[in-house]
């Protein structure tokens, strides 16, 4: 009786096989873009969005009068936050960025930060200038 039931059964095995009822294939992870691979993490320095890995580029010019830029030129990628007075997001979002001084980040408010929004607006992002992140161009 076993071997009645043998021959069907490894023709069906052997069929499932060469159809691709197997095992699934591996499927490999594609590799990173070179766009993803050169956007720059928060706290970095940058001159539009696009640069950032958050999507945001900060500029002191969006927070005028906050930062004047006729003496000081500042750029940094960060993220929004939740109003002013919200720092406690800004200052852990410092310390996970290594920042030398993370109790210093700040909640302010910004003007058009994103460069695909079309209005004129104010949105409130996380100043990480102060924390020792970003970069700073002192004007002459």
């Amino acid at each position: 009786m076993r071997k009645r039931f043998a021959v069907p059964v490894a023709l069906f095995s052997f069929a499932m096989l060469a159809c691709g009822g197997g095992a699934a294939p591996e499927q490999q992870t594609p590799a990173p873009t070179q766009q993803e691979q050169g956007l720059n993490a928060v706290g970095q320095g940058c001159s539009a969005d696009t640069q950032c890995a958050t999507g945001l580029c900060w500029t002191e010019s969006d927070s005028y009068p906050l930062y004047n830029p006729y003496w000081i030129r500042a750029d940094q990628c960060t993220e929004e936050c939740g109003g002013e007075g919200d720092n406690a997001y800004c200052q852990q979002l410092a310390a996970e960025f290594n920042a030398p001084s993370p109790s210093q980040a700040r909640c302010i408010p910004a003007r058009g930060v994103y460069d695909n929004y079309p209005y004129d607006d104010i949105f409130y992002v996380c100043d990480l200038i102060p924390a020792g992140l970003g970069k700073v161009h002192w004007v002459e």
